[in-house]
């Protein structure tokens, strides 16, 4: 089904989690190899985590978050919320046989927090040990952080990372702080330096991209920012319409790829 900007724009307005394909078991042992499985369900959830629910609002959309993650045979233990920032995570944990625990962390959303997160990145060190991060992306983990390890302290099972667009920026900078298991990122852009870089090479982290996706190419690399993890390319439709024939019909190629339900059907 083509993209529309719904796909894009409002991806918790959906109400087909976890139903649009079979996900087999997680592998919470598949760390130092990229799991196709488990990537499966890490896009899922962090599609899922754009879902509001009682944590934002009075009403909430129903059936809420708590909902879809009853029917994966998951929980949530804590959702986690900067209003400084607008910085939100959530963490679940298998109910069922194998353990596993995930933080997800949310991408942008239509609000002026989430705009001067993206946009506030700076210029980073180069040629030096000195590790540098998008000064956005930063301060939106240190708004959540004191809450995420508090919690992470007392698990007692595999834990993963994940999160689309900003969340996948967020997710790789948790991972510097606290490592886990693994970490999957969508269409995250880059968030430091090569000190960075070279800093998380022991952490597994799989970046999968989305074909044309183009929030992939930012910030940009003249401004010092690297891409952390290993490449793993998708591969969409192509298209013969033109841009604006696109736009009209829906969002046009490199944006309709970065639409976090095309990471679940592409993986």
């Amino acid at each position: 089904m083509p993209t529309t900007w719904d796909d894009l724009l409002r991806p918790g307005s959906a109400t087909d989690f976890f139903s649009r394909r079979k996900f087999p078991p997680f592998e919470p042992q598949a760390t130092t190899v990229y799991s196709r499985v488990n990537a499966m369900w890490l896009a899922e959830l962090s599609r899922l985590v754009y879902r509001h629910d009682i944590e934002e609002d009075t009403r909430p959309p129903y059936p809420g978050r708590i909902h879809f993650l009853r029917q994966a045979g998951l929980e949530q233990r804590a959702f986690i919320i900067s209003e400084t920032t607008n910085t939100k995570a959530m963490l679940v944990q298998s109910t069922t046989p194998p353990a596993f625990a995930v933080l997800v962390f949310r991408g942008t959303q239509r609000s002026y927090k989430d705009a001067k997160t993206d946009l506030v990145c700076g210029i980073l060190p180069s040629g030096t040990d000195e590790i540098g991060m998008h000064k956005g992306f930063e301060a939106a983990v240190d708004s959540v952080w004191d809450e995420i390890e508090r919690q992470l302290n007392v698990l007692s099972c595999p834990l993963f990372y994940t999160g689309h667009s900003l969340g996948a920026a967020l997710a790789g900078i948790a991972a510097f702080r606290h490592p886990p298991q693994a970490v999957y990122t969508f269409a995250s852009p880059r968030i430091g330096n090569d000190a960075l870089v070279t800093s998380l090479a022991h952490v597994p982290i799989y970046r999968v991209v989305d074909d044309q996706d183009a929030v992939t190419l930012l910030p940009p690399q003249l401004l010092g920012f690297r891409h952390v993890g290993t490449l793993q390319l998708l591969r969409g439709p192509q298209e013969n319409r033109s841009f604006w024939q696109d736009f009209v019909a829906g969002p046009p190629k490199p944006l309709a790829d970065h639409a976090p339900v095309n990471y679940v059907d592409r993986i």
